[in-house]
This record gives structure tokens, sequence and C-alpha cells, in this order.
């Protein structure tokens, strides 16, 4: 695969509860090698309609075991930022919904944007994920 320009995304994220229509167990969250972008929810970008949403998986959390209710960091990249012109947009203070299927399990704020490559190397995640300690 060809290393595509793409953006890796800060984002404070608030994890739905059941009771607010989230998931039903808690994430495993963390950013050791083994368990980056495992997690690959799809995000609602600022100003589409509820239910638009579009690829970028998660490079890692800023802690694991993350309870339903909880806030967290998290580093997002899309995959698509090629094809989806609106990622080129998001900025610092935008809000994101995070979509399991059809059910909204998180809402993010953005802390910052910057450019990165996809598959992302990993020295690239290295340097990222110093954001998350």
């Amino acid at each position: 695969m060809e290393p595509t320009r793409t953006y890796a995304i800060g984002i404070e994220l608030r994890v739905v509860t059941t009771a607010d229509g989230g998931r039903n167990t808690p994430l495993l969250g963390g950013n050791t090698p083994g368990v980056r972008f495992q997690y690959r929810p799809n995000w609602g970008l600022p100003g589409w309609p509820d239910g638009d949403q579009t690829a970028a998986p998660v490079l890692g959390f800023s802690k694991t075991g993350i309870e339903l209710g909880s806030h967290v960091r998290a580093i997002i990249v899309p995959l698509f930022s090629e094809n989806v012109p609106e990622w080129h947009n998001v900025t610092e203070g935008d809000e994101l919904r995070m979509y399991e299927g059809s059910r909204i399990c998180g809402h993010g704020t953005v802390a910052w944007t910057q450019p990165a490559t996809w598959p992302m190397p990993v020295d690239e995640q290295e340097r990222l994920i110093e954001w998350l300690t």
C-alpha cells in the first residue's frame, strides 16, 4: 500500500453511558503497539446530520479500561481524508460524534490536528502517543 497524507487528530473524548444510548461494555483503551488502531469507530463531522459518518481508527487512548461516562484523551487518524474533504476543515474546538454502527458512543472535542501518514510508521506513532501520557 502506497502511503497517503492524512491527519492525526487529538481529542478529549467523553464516552456515552448505556443509559444514554451508548455502549454496553467499557472500552479496552490503551496505546501499546498491540492495541494501536484496533478500535475502529466511525465519526460524525461538524455540520453533518446525525447518522452520517466516516472512518478514523483510534491510534490510542490515554488509559485502559475506559468506563462508560468517563473522559479520556484519544488520537484518531482518518482513513479517507482525500475522499472526505470535510476532514480538512476539522479544527481545534470542533465536536465529533463517535459511532459504533448507528449508536453514538462518544463525543469528542478536537484539541489539535496535524498532518500524518497512512499507514502510519512506528516512529510517527511513538511521537504522537506522547500526548496521551
